[in-house]
């Protein structure tokens, strides 16, 4: 497919919530105030790609009132894609952040029962324009919420293998969503059908046992490349020939939530743009640093900021 032929660079769907938040480190018993932000893993991924450059779609439902609206109009500022949004659905789905400090940890209540995402079907989406993309990106979120957004992600898999388009799968285990088991189960055939596997380490030991490897794992899910984050010891991958690693730049941290999709964006960002893993990988940590020190889900980071962190290794002033 030609240059030209191609509609988007990166499709990605599932669900985009308000986040609600007090102030500082308030708590959210006795605060009079929240702020407002929006979440959801693949819409980070979505607006960090594309102030990266890329052109990103998100695809999703949303209401069709204010708060919708509001969801929509973030993302398009940030440049993402939302023509394919299904706007229909009785509410949006919010969940509350209150930040700790040790020895307090963050606490995340969520609120997204029966939210207008909860409630996609695999008939929402007008599939043939995966054939004008170059890749999928999904997450082991979104198969959580109902048996039709299962049924939807598989649909989306199904169409993007058709379509002869890699496809990259973040298991993004939640507890609060289900057991270990449950996604296992669950994640593991998708896992399998996928081009590029990404995870946490941690989650990989929650779900599967501390003693696998990234090599078991590569061989478990049909020779997909293997990508490990592991926090401040940086990230390691494996493609089926070799071994990649890359460190965890030096920071001071902000806001944690949305670093892990950070990470996916620079990531994907890198591959899309013809480097090698062992650099991807280099461009997904510097993307997840540079998200660690800004509040809110989404990496607010220019291409520029990217580079400079990579080259020069430190956050020195710019003059």
């Amino acid at each position: 497919m030609s240059s030209n032929a191609i509609k988007y660079d990166v499709v990605t769907l599932g669900e985009t919530m308000w986040r609600l938040s007090p102030p500082g480190h308030e708590r959210l018993e006795t605060t009079r105030a929240l702020d407002i932000n929006i979440g959801g893993t693949e819409s980070n991924v979505a607006a960090a790609l594309a102030r990266l450059g890329k052109r990103a779609a998100w695809w999703s439902r949303l209401p069709a009132n204010p708060l919708g609206d509001n969801v929509a109009d973030i993302l398009r500022m940030h440049g993402v894609d939302v023509s394919g949004v299904r706007r229909e659905g009785r509410r949006l789905g919010t969940y509350f952040v209150e930040f700790g400090l040790p020895p307090r940890p963050t606490q995340v209540i969520y609120d997204r029962a029966g939210s207008a995402a909860s409630e996609m079907q695999p008939d929402d989406f007008d599939w043939t324009l995966l054939q004008a993309s170059r890749w999928l990106h999904l997450t082991g979120i979104t198969p959580a919420l109902s048996a039709s957004c299962l049924a939807t992600t598989r649909r989306a898999i199904d169409e993007a293998r058709a379509a002869n388009i890699p496809i990259s799968f973040d298991l993004n285990y939640r507890a609060k969503l289900w057991t270990p088991a449950e996604a296992a189960a669950c994640c593991d055939p998708l896992a399998a059908r996928a081009t590029l596997v990404i995870a946490a380490e941690r989650d990989i030991h929650n779900l599967y046992g501390a003693a696998i490897t990234i090599r078991d794992l590569h061989q478990r899910w049909n020779g997909a490349t293997i990508v490990l984050t592991r926090g401040a010891a940086g990230a390691v991958a494996y493609d089926g020939s070799a071994d990649y690693s890359a460190d965890a730049f030096s920071i001071q941290i902000v806001d944690r939530v949305g670093a892990g999709d950070a990470f996916d964006a620079g990531l994907l960002c890198a591959l899309l743009d013809g480097k090698r893993l062992g650099e991807a990988l280099r461009w997904g940590t510097a993307v997840a640093a540079l998200k660690l020190t800004m509040p809110g889900d989404i990496a607010v980071v220019s291409r520029a900021e990217v580079e400079h962190l990579l080259a020069a290794g430190s956050s020195a002033i710019q003059r």
